[in-house]
């Protein structure tokens, strides 16, 4: 998610200022369907508003907004202002947003009681065709409009399948070595039965959530389109299954860097 203004209106704020006992977040990648959930879990009224506090661009304009330079005070700031009235605050963290908050030991010490949702696609491929779109027309969520048409580029949604397949074993190795509460949660599974994943979210986090307030279907609009369909389809047909990932080793990383800017270049 990229800097959108209705984030920071302050009618999202809580009238009665709660103490935070109690932490969600979700552990995401990019793409993941993170944005669905977290606004399928502030409908419900007792998990926060879940969104990318961390992001880079939306830090920025919070510390503007609260006119604080500290990033921890600003998480603080937040709690303070979006704690729903049980006592829980939500946030979605994408494995980037950890050293932007200085580690994971740091976000548990920093937000109280953390329970994590490790939420993933099953189509990965789909999620890497889905970010390089998203980074070349810059609308990353259903009200952003296109910046530009996108061009499709092999290197660019390959190094989205890789970005994310790391960061997807980076989570699931961080939580279970440390310990950490959390449970899995795939994306289709939201999309597919919204109110079973809040309920069992709820049940990690032994909250209760009234029955009522539980919508049974996404509250965001869906995004991809036949552009995505036909990007998969060109992408698997370009594949070398027998040398890709050789040629991939081969190549020293500032070399891949090298080809990628030449090949924008050449686009443009």
């Amino acid at each position: 998610m990229e800097l959108y203004e209705d984030q920071f209106a302050d009618e999202h704020d809580y009238s009665v200022q709660t103490a935070t006992e109690k932490t969600l977040i979700i552990a995401s990648t990019v793409r993941s369907g993170s944005h669905m959930l977290g606004h399928a879990l502030h409908q419900t009224d007792a998990f926060g508003f879940p969104l990318e506090y961390a992001n880079t661009n939306n830090l920025h304009h919070w510390k503007q907004k609260f006119g604080l330079t500290d990033t921890h005070a600003v998480m603080r700031e937040l709690m303070r202002r979006r704690t729903s009235p049980n006592g829980v605050f939500g946030i979605k963290l994408h494995y980037s947003h950890l050293q932007t908050l200085g580690g994971f030991a740091s976000v548990r010490a920093l937000f109280p009681n953390p329970h994590f949702v490790f939420l993933s696609r099953e189509d990965v491929m789909s999620q890497a065709v889905s970010l390089a779109v998203a980074r070349q027309t810059g609308a990353w969520i259903s009200k952003q409009q296109a910046q530009q048409q996108p061009v499709y580029r092999f290197d660019d949604i390959d190094d989205g399948l890789r970005r994310i397949l790391f960061e997807n074993s980076s989570w699931k190795y961080t939580l279970s070595a440390s310990g950490a509460a959390y449970m899995d949660l795939r994306f289709e599974d939201v999309k597919s039965d919204t109110a079973h994943a809040i309920t069992r979210i709820a049940q990690l986090m032994k909250v209760t959530v009234e029955s009522e307030r539980i919508p049974s279907a996404p509250v965001t609009k869906k995004q991809s389109d036949t552009t995505n369909q036909q990007w998969t389809r060109r992408f698997i047909s370009e594949f070398n299954q027998n040398d890709e990932l050789m040629r991939f080793n081969r190549e020293s990383p500032l070399r891949r860097v090298k080809k990628r800017l030449l090949r924008r270049r050449t686009a443009k």
